[in-house]
């Protein structure tokens, strides 16, 4: 298949745009008689004028020979073996070209290479090699299957992502059914990026997603928990969940969440406007801990499940922490949060009470205490959401001020 080859004078794409990090192990492979590409979401953002969080090389040399050639440099992964080039703060992920998934998991053209399927079909182990070709029809996504030569600062395209682009859709490659089925996680990234970059997603992928959601629960938890800070800290969050509603597939990512919100409507004003919170501060550049991203958007559910255990008898505080702790360690079957991020949610809940103690000493302790401005941006994000608590805000904010 020729693929279509834009020139250098033909698009948008420069080197001065691109992280110098990535230019020199671009040129280093090129020097060293290899192939070498940037690729993927890196060109796709460049195309379109957005600035990438990070940037891709694909190339013929393997691991072991790209690992020879950078002091700097581990191998990495078990699924498909890559090598992470390090600079100061940056990581440079360099892949070998892949081959198709094999029909027959005994059909490995190189001795060295492994493959290996679980019994529903996703892909556990893929250490097959191939040509750019091959690797291009690899990818999920006819736009992420795009391109750069530093040998002639080319774009190259061989899965029609260029179309795509212009289209502004989000299309499979291959057949929709059958790539979900290698790798879930794939609808999740469709959601991701049709919110993030405004796009529409293709009639047959997304009557695939649609029909296959429920393959989700077989994807790893560990890589889930990845996939859902990057939907939530994206800085288009609002309109990715949205995404995940249209497509359902919100049911089997938080499954007791998502139809407690279902039944009633008005429950989605919290989680939007948790959204819009956590957009405004990607905007403004700040990092969020996911401890707090899981507090504020399950909050008011949180707040709910509290309720009842107080209604059976428990005291406040235990109810507060053990409504996190159910909801969130049941929900570890999809998407395994970590120990810690659990346990520094219950404590953002149980520590909601202390804000309305505003006499004596007590608030100056409170606010030397670890956790305390997670706990303070939760209290003031649930006391204007919920009109409740203006006076203590507030008095909060006063403090808060006056120590600054």
């Amino acid at each position: 298949m020729e693929p279509t080859v834009i020139k250098r004078a033909d698009h948008n794409v420069s080197r001065k745009n691109i992280s110098s990090a990535a230019v020199k192990v671009l040129y280093r492979l090129k020097d060293e008689g290899y192939t070498a590409y940037l690729a993927g979401g890196g060109v796709r953002d460049l195309l379109l004028n957005r600035n990438p969080k990070d940037f891709d090389v694909a190339t013929n040399a393997t691991p072991e020979e790209i690992r020879r050639m950078f002091r700097n440099c581990r191998l990495v992964g078990r699924r498909f073996r890559l090598a992470h080039v390090l600079f100061r703060g940056e990581i440079i992920e360099t892949s070998t070209f892949r081959a198709p998934v094999p029909d027959d998991a005994d059909d490995t053209i190189h001795g060295e290479n492994t493959f290996r399927a679980d019994d529903t079909g996703i892909v556990m182990r893929d250490n097959i090699f191939g040509t750019p070709e091959e690797d291009a029809m690899r990818r999920d996504f006819t736009i992420n299957a795009l391109f750069y030569n530093i040998a002639d600062f080319s774009v190259i395209d061989y899965a029609g992502g260029l179309d795509d682009l212009e289209k502004r859709m989000i299309r499979v490659i291959g057949e929709p059914d059958k790539r979900f089925a290698e790798d879930p996680v794939r609808m999740i990234r469709a959601a991701r990026f049709a919110g993030t970059l405004g796009f529409d997603i293709e009639e047959k992928a997304y009557d695939s997603i649609c029909r296959n959601k429920d393959l989700l629960s077989h994807a790893s938890p560990s890589r889930m928990y990845e996939e859902v800070q990057k939907l939530f800290f994206c800085g288009h969050a609002k309109e990715v969940f949205q995404w995940l509603e249209r497509t359902d597939l919100l049911h089997p990512m938080f499954h007791d969440f998502s139809h407690w919100i279902d039944e009633d409507k008005k429950r989605h004003d919290w989680v939007f406007q948790t959204l819009e919170q956590m957009d405004r501060w990607r905007q403004a550049g700040l990092r969020v801990h996911p401890a707090l991203l899981f507090a504020l958007i399950f909050g008011e559910y949180h707040e709910h499940l509290t309720q009842q255990l107080v209604n059976g008898g428990q005291a406040p505080q235990d109810a507060a922490r053990n409504a996190v702790h159910g909801h969130l360690k049941a929900m570890c079957e999809n998407v395994r949060v970590p120990k810690n991020v659990i346990y520094q949610v219950s404590d953002i809940m149980v520590n909601q009470p202390r804000f309305e103690r505003t006499k004596g000493r007590k608030p100056q302790r409170f606010m030397q205490s670890r956790g305390f401005l997670d706990a303070f941006l939760y209290f003031k994000f649930a006391s204007k959401a919920h009109h409740r608590h203006e006076q203590e805000l507030e008095f909060w904010s006063d403090i808060r001020r006056a120590k600054a």
